[in-house]
C-alpha cells in the first residue's frame, strides 16, 4: 500500500510539472502569436550548432510557423564527408513552397568543423540557387552555426545568392580580423544575441563578453549591428536554451521581416 501511495503521488508531482512548464512556456508564447509581419518570398536559412541535429532548429520552425509567421520549407541534409575538401552529398526534403517567409534547414551529418561545413554550405547554397531559385536569404546560426555561416560569407568563393540579413545566436570569433570584415557586404544588416545567466559570466557553454565582442569590432569596423542579450535563469538564458526561447524567436521575426 505505502509502494502505490509514493507511486500516486510521483505521479501527481510529473504531472504537476508538466502542466506547469507546459503553461509556462504557452505564456511566453502569447507575444509571439500577436505578432505581425510582411509576408515575403525571402528564405531565412537556420544553421544549428556542434553536433546539433535538426532539433536544434526545429523548435524555431514549429513555434514560428504556428504562429503563422513563417512557412515551413525545406530540409537540407548534408552527409559526412569522406575529405577535409570534399563537400559531402546534398539531399533535400520540401515541405511547402518557398512563399510566405520560409524556412530552409540546413543539417550537417558532421557539423563540429565550422571551415568544413563552410565549405560545404557553399555547395548547398549553389544548390538552392540553381534548383529552387533562391537569389537572397537571410541567415540564422546558433552557436557554431553563426561561424559556418561567416565563414562561407567571407570565403573568396562565388556567391550566387545575396544575403538579406543575418542572425547569429551564442556565437562567438576567435582571431577574427578586419580583412574577414571587409568581405562582409557593407550593407549586411546583422543581429548579434546573447544569453546571460544570473549571476554568471555568460550562458554556461560561452562568456557573455566574448558574443559580445564581435559587436564591438563590426562597430570599430563601421557597421551598424544590433545587440541583445537575454538574461534570465539557465531555463531560458542557457547556451543549449537560447535556441528554443520564445523572446529569441520575437526578436528574430521583428529583426527578418518586422515592417
Amino acid at each position: 500500500m505505502r509502494r502505490i501511495k509514493i507511486i500516486k503521488i510521483m505521479a501527481i508531482i510529473s504531472a504537476t510539472l508538466v502542466v506547469g512548464i507546459g503553461s509556462y512556456w504557452q505564456h511566453r508564447l502569447t507575444p509571439l502569436r500577436k505578432t505581425r509581419v510582411a509576408q515575403t518570398s525571402i528564405p531565412t536559412i537556420f544553421v544549428g550548432g556542434d553536433y546539433a541535429r535538426a532539433f536544434s532548429t526545429d523548435g524555431f520552425v514549429h513555434r514560428l510557423t504556428a504562429a503563422h509567421l513563417m512557412t515551413k520549407g525545406l530540409v537540407v541534409h548534408v552527409s559526412h564527408a569522406v575529405h577535409v575538401s570534399h563537400a559531402g552529398h546534398v539531399t533535400v526534403q520540401q515541405f511547402g513552397p518557398l512563399k510566405n517567409n520560409p524556412t530552409i534547414q540546413v543539417i550537417f551529418a558532421d557539423n563540429h568543423h565550422a571551415k568544413r561545413q563552410a565549405r560545404q554550405f557553399a555547395t548547398v547554397m549553389q544548390g538552392l540557387a540553381k534548383r529552387y531559385h533562391v537569389t537572397r536569404y537571410n541567415a540564422v546560426g546558433h552557436s557554431s552555426g553563426g561561424n559556418i555561416i561567416f565563414d562561407y560569407l567571407t570565403a573568396q568563393v562565388p556567391q550566387r545568392a545575396q544575403i538579406n540579413k543575418f542572425v547569429t545566436i551564442g556565437s562567438t570569433y576567435p582571431g577574427l580580423t578586419t580583412q574577414q570584415l571587409n568581405r562582409l557586404p557593407r550593407s549586411l544588416p546583422i543581429l548579434n544575441i546573447a544569453g546571460h545567466v544570473w549571476h554568471t559570466s555568460g550562458d554556461g557553454g560561452v562568456n557573455l563578453q566574448a558574443v559580445l565582442k564581435f559587436s564591438h569590432q563590426l562597430l570599430a569596423a563601421g557597421w551598424s549591428p544590433k545587440t541583445q542579450i537575454i538574461h534570465g535563469s539557465p531555463l531560458t538564458a542557457s547556451h543549449s536554451m537560447l535556441h528554443i526561447n520564445p523572446q529569441v524567436d520575437l526578436l528574430i521575426i521583428q529583426f527578418l521581416y518586422g515592417n
